[in-house]
């Protein structure tokens, strides 16, 4: 899918001075060529308030992965694709080098936005027969144990199918943008960031033969957190947490209209992997 640039929300770390020089640098380099763009700080509402206040066709997000995905989650779905421009260590998620941005950016210009839509994740904690917890993430959703070092009792379902009882650390459901992220560290699979899938992987499971999981997009997963378990968070994108009680479900499907991420194609996904070491040749 493609979408023509018309104006450009520019969105910088916050606290970042460099981001923000930067992002002032690319907002004079649009409107010298007959295009609106804003800056905005990643504090707060500030990304939602700005999405809302105006027409955007390109949110360009200057920082790490972590400032991507806060964004990317305040995008959910707004319809507006996003662009990372990477400052932080690993850059996974950023299409597009800060040394190397001018250039970039007048492919953009040239070619238009390339838009892939992502597969991201809605989850909701029920409590006694009510929601009291809710939200969506674009990496993965995690239910793990708090600061004492035990294993927590989960029950795992699929749609009405039960497929049993997990003693581990913890649970990774993770979409394809985040299969390089938490969840391979966990030895969960690598996934094209374009399938409409979702993965469960569990984090040092005692005792247990769960081996990772590809589920389909369509698929709704139910965790339940099984009686004498306490101290259990679930959090998402590892940036927000919530604390759960023993009974609580937390359910997780595929968010509506997914993530859209805007790319321009200057490294395909299997040279993204083998750059930041998740493939290394034997020879």
């Amino acid at each position: 899918m493609h979408t023509a640039l018309r104006s450009i929300l520019i969105v910088t770390k916050s606290g970042h001075r460099e981001a923000e020089a930067l992002g002032e640098r690319m907002r004079a380099w649009f409107v010298a060529r007959g295009l609106a763009a804003h800056v905005v700080e990643n504090t707060g509402d500030a990304v939602s308030q700005a999405v809302a206040g105006q027409e955007c066709s390109l949110a360009l997000v200057l920082g790490g992965d972590g400032t991507i995905l806060g964004v990317a989650r305040r995008l959910l779905g707004t319809g507006v694709p996003l662009l990372g421009v990477n400052l932080g260590k690993v850059g996974f998620l950023a299409e597009v080098s800060a040394t190397r941005w001018e250039a970039s950016l007048e492919r953009l210009l040239s070619g238009g936005v390339t838009v892939q839509e992502r597969l991201a994740l809605s989850f909701r904690v029920e409590r006694d027969g009510r929601t009291v917890h809710s939200g969506g993430a674009v990496n993965d959703v995690v239910i793990n144990r708090g600061i004492l070092a035990r294993v927590i009792n989960l029950d795992l379902r699929v749609g009405q199918e039960r497929l049993g009882e997990l003693r581990a650390d913890g649970l990774i459901v993770s979409t394809p943008t985040g299969a390089t992220g938490y969840s391979v560290s966990a030895r969960g699979p690598l996934v094209h960031p374009q399938l409409q899938v979702y993965t469960v992987t569990p984090i040092c499971p005692f005792l247990n033969n769960l081996l990772p999981l590809v589920l389909p997009g369509e698929a709704r997963l139910s965790v339940a957190v099984r009686e004498r378990t306490t101290d259990v968070y679930l959090t998402q994108d590892g940036q927000e947490g919530y604390a759960l009680r023993a009974g609580d479900v937390v359910h997780v499907e595929r968010a509506p209209g997914g993530m859209l991420f805007a790319a321009i194609e200057e490294l395909s996904y299997y040279r993204k992997l083998k750059a930041k070491g998740f493939i290394k040749d034997q020879a």
